[in-house]
């Protein structure tokens, strides 16, 4: 709910409310003096902010989603750093390990880039 609060003279208190779509007159202690719906211009104002803030909201589930996946990404990327790094006796001490574990980083990095395409596709 969003609540604008403005002073319209030193002793009353205008107070605008988007989920009630109505303007409450208040006294300087907070008492209701009056309430009246929104105008036209006042309703379309608070229709342009639910709106900016639903866009907003979908941003920042997007990119968090892409925040993930670029962790996701990044700490494979890691993984496969190390096998670069490995020397060829740890290679040729278990080959057959060092190979599947290498596949099952190239195939997590694959999924992760599958679901970035998907992402951004809007799949």
């Amino acid at each position: 709910m969003t609540v604008i609060v403005e002073h319209t003279e030193p002793e009353t208190i205008e107070r605008f409310d988007d989920a009630t779509r109505s303007v409450d007159t208040l006294d300087i202690d907070g008492k209701v003096l009056s309430t009246r719906p929104y105008t036209v211009e006042e309703n379309a104002a608070a229709d342009q902010r639910v709106a900016q803030a639903a866009l907003d909201s979908e941003h920042a589930a997007t990119h968090e989603r892409v925040k993930a996946i670029i962790t996701e990404l990044q700490a494979e990327k890691a993984r496969v750093q190390s096998a670069i790094d490995a020397t060829n006796a740890t290679i040729n001490a278990s080959p057959a390990g060092f190979i599947k574990d290498n596949a099952r980083a190239a195939k997590r990095i694959a999924d992760a880039a599958i679901d970035l395409a998907k992402f951004v596709d809007g799949r």
